[in-house]
């Protein structure tokens, strides 16, 4: 085998590897948490369940992506990765004015964590919600009025230091199959009982808000 064979046999096998060797998992949606409802959404946590290496989890889940459609009892392969170590497979990447794509994940880790805390405050709840989606979708949608000062303090807490270790972040693959969501560890659990299993819904109001919240000034990963 020549030297130029080998090359391209080296070549072939590094391009082909992260496709093979890559993780997956499993994610459906089982519910929508406890209902609550804003600008004509359901918002933030859903129900949901993973499974995968390493991962057997029924629990919370919470959307960061308003634009793409998720429906319960759908199920999608997704990869994890964390939002304080970023591996390039999440679904947004912003070009750093004003924020790079790592400052916003560990922005919107620490609003999850601030939404789980909140749980039984559906204003707060509401305002935590969309201030995720906010900064993803780069709009000012605060139904609430609570959402930009949240989003404002998310920010200020990734540029002061803040890594938002404890969340794993999940992407739909192929990416656009639904939406992402963002998981903190030890999450509480979810009685199966209180799942709405039994509807079909579209999760992020897509049909209802998208004329409004149109504007994409990030992009969706290759």
């Amino acid at each position: 085998m020549n030297a130029t064979v080998k090359a391209l046999l080296a070549w072939g096998l590094s391009a082909f590897a992260p496709a093979v060797f890559a993780q997956t998992y499993n994610m459906e949606l089982t519910g929508v948490g406890n209902g609550t409802v804003a600008d004509g959404v359901y918002v933030s946590p859903y129900q949901g369940t993973i499974s995968g290496p390493g991962v057997s989890y029924t629990g919370y889940v919470i959307c960061d992506d308003f634009n793409t459609e998720s429906y319960l009892n759908q199920p999608w392969v997704a990869t994890m990765t964390n939002a304080g170590a970023l591996n390039g497979s999440e679904k947004f990447s912003l070009n750093g004015a004003p924020y790079t794509t790592a400052e916003a994940y560990n922005a919107a880790a620490w609003l999850a964590n601030g939404l789980l805390a909140n749980l039984n405050n559906q204003a707060a709840q509401v305002n935590y919600s969309f201030a995720i989606w906010d900064i993803f979708d780069g709009q000012k949608t605060d139904p609430d009025g609570g959402a930009a000062t949240l989003e404002a303090a998310a920010f200020s807490a990734a540029l002061g230091g803040y890594v938002g270790s404890n969340v794993s972040v999940f992407t739909a693959d192929p990416i656009n199959k639904s939406q992402e969501f963002l998981v903190v560890n030890a999450a509480p659990e979810i009685d199966p009982t209180s799942a709405a299993s039994g509807l079909t819904l579209l999760l992020g109001g897509l049909m209802v808000l998208r004329g409004r919240r149109s504007a994409k000034p990030v992009s969706a990963a290759p």
